[in-house]
């Protein structure tokens, strides 16, 4: 394989470069998948999937804030606002205030889908009493804030929703208000469509930027640093490419792919490049060298970090599964370029890379230091305050789930929805389905919506009214529905999953205690259930990914479990130490989070498969215990602190990514790589020391 790599070098790279040109003209036109419904879709719950059969994604809210309170100016746009809505063919429902069956007086003679017209200054002064006395839905306390609901026809397409939304807005800002406030499900993913294309390209662009520049200060050499670049874009792109070949097209969740491949494709050259020995004969002979003693871990830490990856094989939620499937086959096909281009350095006398001498005598210096501390009491203390970190994250460890999690506090989105919880009962959409049996009264049902407002819910009485209401125009009115359910439809504040579903509990309690058989259904309660239920299945292929990187090392140790345990604490520590930081901050695993672990897991392993791998050929040598662990921590470790500078500096522009599981990832893997090598270069040594 070695020899016919490198007899083929430049045919190799021939079929690579036109892999990547095919690859260009395959994402001219990708399709980008971002659809939440998908992550209901293939939930696999028996239970769920009976509840899924309400469409609440076309669902908008919209609210409107004055400087002051509202004046009969703005009372005339906002009805004639209403009364066009109303008229509109593709929207199916429209409620605000002028349609609100708490301020119109019912009664036989009058329908229900009657308008509250304001037409003149009387009118409006008796609206504002109305809206005084009775305390409507769609009028904030303060009278300086309005309200709408509005649902659109299914099925619409996207175009329709971006021209919907686009015009809503506009018709809306011809108002003298001081914002305006628009959230539906339709909305945010086309949002978080164009912000995740955008960022895609920026992290790419800034990564690559930021790499060329560190490399360029690690070698001093800009042919090295171009081939590095390019074989890393290669990867990326590629990777792309089949994606859009395998699944018609790109999930957003595959932003992060970029980033990760620059961290192993670069971490992967350097240490191939770290330990040089021109004593070999020919070019030939030491590309073999290389190969067989640095190459075989540098494929074994691209073996482990696909492993991470493929633990996202465990979710049923389709867009992670397939960042897993991704991303593993991208690493598979980076180690393949890396093997090829690496050949071509060699030939091209590439492959010897000096840098600053002052950079590598700080290095040396530094390692000389972790040494030191090594052997010193010292070390003692900082062991024990990183347990304390430990225990403290296991010990506050919970899952909990916010739709909002996905977004910065800066974030439109995030406003707008924080806007809707705050002043008009929250944005998630939860309906209780009655089931009609002969001995339901109606008074239970009453009882029954009494204890859901109680508890925190928001109403949305539609055009039909309160149960209470309806019971007063006609005693018979559950005794005259055809349908075997009666819905009531409310919302509820993004509260997190942990509180939503001690409340629905409560709620079925309370619901048992009246004799009312319900069914609970909407796409805010499917979140807060299916998003802890994937987080779990997420968290448990991170711990078959854990036991599958301790299986292969046993096996690679001819099942000596001493390794095991060398591997294994040095790997997971840093993740718990990263997850008690965390915790100090009311940290918690959620959707947005619980994959970052496995990737992180997958990163971090990689020094200590270097440094086990370099003491191993260290002790075959010749060299004896104490020896062998001192060379391969000043060796191994120089390429172990220029890859954790690697992965530090990769990962800064994910930072500013407006999107929290983003910027957690690059924060959370930042400080775990940094934890990590402090592990690495301080504790590792002394457990091979004491173990082996």
């Amino acid at each position: 394989m070695i020899k016919f790599v490198w007899n083929h070098k430049f045919k190799l790279l021939s079929i690579i470069i036109l892999s990547f040109i095919f690859s260009i003209f395959t994402l001219q036109n990708p399709k980008i998948f971002y659809d939440s419904d998908r992550i209901l879709q293939y939930a696999n719950d028996i239970e769920l999937e009976k509840n899924k059969n309400i469409d609440s994604s076309n669902l908008f809210l919209v609210g409107v804030e004055f400087n002051k309170n509202i004046q009969f100016e703005d009372v005339i746009k906002l009805q004639s606002l209403h009364n066009e809505l109303l008229e509109n063919k593709n929207i199916k429902l429209s409620q605000s205030v002028f349609n609100d069956i708490s301020l119109l007086d019912i009664n036989f003679l009058a329908p229900f889908g009657s308008n509250k017209k304001i037409e003149n200054k009387e009118d409006f002064d008796d609206f504002i009493k109305k809206i005084k006395k009775r305390e409507s839905l769609f009028v904030s306390k303060d009278q300086k804030k309005i309200f709408y609901i509005i649902l659109l026809k299914s099925d619409l397409g996207e175009d329709f929703n971006k021209k919907f939304i686009t015009n809503l807005e506009y018709k809306f800002n011809t108002l003298k208000a001081s914002s305006i406030y628009i959230t539906s499900q339709v909305k945010g993913e086309l949002y978080i469509k164009d912000k995740v294309i955008k960022e895609l390209l920026y992290i790419t662009f800034f990564s690559a930027f930021l790499c060329c520049v560190i490399l360029w200060f690690f070698s001093r050499n800009i042919k090295f640093v171009s081939i590095v670049i390019i074989s890393v874009l290669f990867s990326i792109t590629i990777g792309f490419m089949i994606s859009q070949l395998l699944f018609g097209g790109i999930e957003l969740v595959m932003i992060i792919m970029p980033a990760i491949l620059f961290i192993v494709c670069i971490s992967d050259f350097m240490h191939l490049v770290n330990e040089s020995d021109d004593a070999k004969k020919s070019k030939l002979e030491y590309f073999k060298y290389q190969i067989n003693n640095i190459g075989k871990p540098v494929a074994l830490t691209s073996v482990t970090t696909a492993i991470g990856f493929l633990s996202f094989c465990f979710s049923n939620v389709l867009p992670i599964l397939r960042l897993g499937v991704i991303t593993t086959i991208g690493i598979l096909i980076s180690l393949f370029i890396i093997l090829v281009t690496y050949a071509i350095c060699i030939e091209l006398n590439l492959h010897i890379i000096n840098g600053k001498k002052s950079l590598n005598k700080n290095i040396d210096n530094l390692i000389s230091k972790f040494i030191k501390f090594q052997n010193s009491k010292k070390s003692i203390p900082l062991i024990l305050l990183m347990s304390f970190l430990c225990l403290f994250g296991i010990n506050y460890f919970e899952i909990n789930n916010y739709i909002n999690d996905e977004f910065n506090k800066s974030s439109d989105l995030y406003k707008e929805m924080q806007f809707f919880d705050k002043n008009f009962g929250g944005y998630k959409e939860v309906s209780f389905n009655v089931e009609i049996k002969d001995d339901l009264e109606i008074d239970s049902v009453i009882k029954f919506e009494n204890e859901i407002k109680s508890m925190g819910f928001t109403i949305d009485y539609s055009l039909f009214g309160s149960f209470k209401n309806l019971k007063s125009l006609n005693e018979n009115y559950l005794q005259e529905l055809e349908e075997k359910q009666i819905s009531i439809k409310s919302r509820m504040p993004d509260i997190g999953s942990k509180k939503s579903l001690v409340l629905v509990n409560k709620i079925k309690k309370a619901a048992n205690d009246l004799n009312i058989k319900i069914q609970i259904k909407g796409n805010g309660y499917l979140f807060d259930k299916l998003s802890d239920k994937i987080t779990l299945e997420i968290l448990f292929g991170l711990m078959i990914a854990v036991l599958t990187i301790c299986l292969l090392f046993l096996i690679i140790s001819s099942f000596n479990f001493k390794y095991l345990l060398i591997i294994l604490i040095p790997n997971t520590f840093p993740i718990f130490v990263c997850i008690g930081i965390m915790s100090l901050g009311s940290f918690y695993f959620s959707l947005s989070n619980a994959f970052i672990f496995a990737i992180i897991f997958g990163l971090i392993v990689d020094d200590s498969i270097h440094i086990i791998t370099s003491y191993r050929f260290n002790i075959l040598r010749g060299l004896n215990k104490k020896e062998a662990i001192d060379k391969s921590v000043r060796i191994t470790g120089r390429a172990v602190i220029k890859t954790t500078m690697i992965i530090i500096v990769t990962l800064i522009p994910l930072l500013f990514s407006e999107f929290n599981s983003i910027s957690q990832l690059g924060l959370l893997t930042i400080i775990s790589a940094i934890v990590a090598i402090i592990f690495d270069l301080i504790y590792l040594p002394k457990l091979i020391r004491y173990l082996l």
